[in-house]
Order: structure tokens, then C-alpha cells, then sequence
């Protein structure tokens, strides 16, 4: 986790996940809430509060009638940044000591190249907002390697930003 942290602690936060599913927005939402709640912090998810467009597009309006509507005093927004697909070839390592020993290990590499493997990452970029001057006051990258499921990549994802917040001194310490 990369972070800039330019604000003050916050108390109440209205959650957004920018996402082209409906069911993984409300998903990511719900945990954020209920994993902010359990660090001791008012949370609402956007999705219970604000209507949505078929483009799963929040409108301004929409975003400034809730925050005022629950008292909220920050935004919380999350989105996927980039999902990066690498390729790895892994080969046998070369334990002889001379020049023909390695020549052959060589020669047989370059003919049976060894195992190779994918290593995803996906990165996603969380930018926390003071609502009254509507201004960016923290905000976080994380790369999440190998997930295994996307649930995973949501509890580590909101896991490492809420200690973040905390060790900026934007949340409550943990208790």
C-alpha cells in the first residue's frame, strides 16, 4: 500500500466501489461498512442510500443529498486501477562447476525450457474525500498478488487500507 495522507480523522463515511457489477459493488460496499463499523467508525454503503443509473453511475447531486441527508463527513472511493498478467518461465538451475557441465545445462534450457506459471496482480486505488471541502485528504494503491477469489482481494484490499487510515491518524487506533 502506497499513501498520501493529508487530512484529519474522520467519524462517519459514506463507501463507493466503482465497479461494472452491481452485486460486486454491494459486496465490496458491505464489507467495507461492516469491517469500518468493527474499527469503530460510523459507515454507510452508497449502494443502501443512492439511487443508481443503468450505467452504474452515481450522479453529484445524488452523492452531496445522502452525505448531507446522514451527516456523513467523508467519502470513501474505491476502484480497480489494473489487473496485470505476467508470465514467469522457471528453469532448473545450473549446479556444475565447469564449463562443459554448464554448456550441457545450457543446451538442454534452450531446448526444454522448463515450467512456466501466471502471476496476476490486481491494483486497486482508494482516495478518502472531506465532504464539506469535497477535497482528496488520503489516498492509498494496493496490489493484491495471486488472488485466489475476488471476496479475497476485497478483505485484503479493506484490511490493509482501514490500518492505513489508522496509522495516519485518519481513523481511531485499533482497540
Amino acid at each position: 500500500m502506497t499513501h498520501d495522507s493529508l487530512g484529519k480523522p474522520v467519524s462517519d463515511i459514506l463507501v463507493i466501489a466503482i465497479t461494472y457489477e452491481k452485486e460486486l459493488r454491494h459486496s465490496f460496499e458491505d464489507k467495507f461498512v461492516a469491517q469500518l463499523k468493527t474499527a469503530g467508525i460510523e459507515a454507510v454503503s452508497s449502494a443502501d442510500v443512492i439511487p443508481i443509473s443503468e450505467k452504474q453511475q452515481l450522479e453529484k447531486d445524488a452523492i452531496l443529498k445522502a452525505v448531507n441527508e446522514l451527516e456523513n463527513d467523508a467519502v470513501i472511493i474505491t476502484h480497480m486501477i489494473a489487473v496485470d498478467e505476467k508470465e514467469i518461465i522457471t528453469r532448473h538451475p545450473s549446479i556444475n562447476r565447469s564449463y562443459y557441465g554448464h554448456y550441457l545445462w545450457a543446451y538442454g534450457n534452450s531446448y526444454q525450457p522448463g515450467y512456466s506459471s501466471t502471476r496476476i496482480t490486481v491494483r486497486l486505488a482508494t482516495n478518502l474525500y472531506d465532504v464539506k471541502t469535497e477535497k482528496l485528504i488520503w489516498s492509498g494503491e494496493s496490489a493484491t498478488l495471486r488472488p485466489d477469489s475476488v471476496n479475497q482481494i476485497i478483505d485484503d484490499v479493506i484490511k490493509v487500507v482501514i490500518k492505513d487510515l489508522q496509522k495516519s491518524k485518519l481513523l481511531p487506533p485499533k482497540r
